[in-house]
């Protein structure tokens, strides 16, 4: 089957084209996925989440009261993320109404 489908597509290029080398230069992304995986990323940037939530849990164990001040936090974040979503909301609402 794959060899039919190579024919396939031999058959079908122009005479000036070339194929294409390997799966990866098919993928209209492989460019972008090649330079991500090539570049060394520091280890301490994927090491900083786990280190920053065990410093919390840590925290939070000896002083629990800052457990209040992250719940706080977070329900005044998602409060406000929530006010301005609906007020998107209600303008793109308006736009289509015109």
């Amino acid at each position: 089957m794959t060899q039919d489908s190579v024919r396939q597509s031999a058959e079908s290029m122009a005479a000036g084209t070339r194929r294409p080398e390997g799966a990866m230069a098919m993928c209209p992304m492989a460019k972008m996925c090649a330079g991500m995986t090539q570049k060394r990323f520091p280890s301490v940037l994927t090491m900083l989440p786990g280190i920053l939530l065990i410093v919390l849990g840590v925290l939070i164990v000896i002083e629990p009261g800052i457990l209040v001040w992250l719940v706080a936090a977070a329900s005044v974040l998602l409060g406000i993320m929530l006010l301005m979503m609906a007020s998107f909301i209600r303008k793109i609402g308006a736009q289509l109404r015109m």
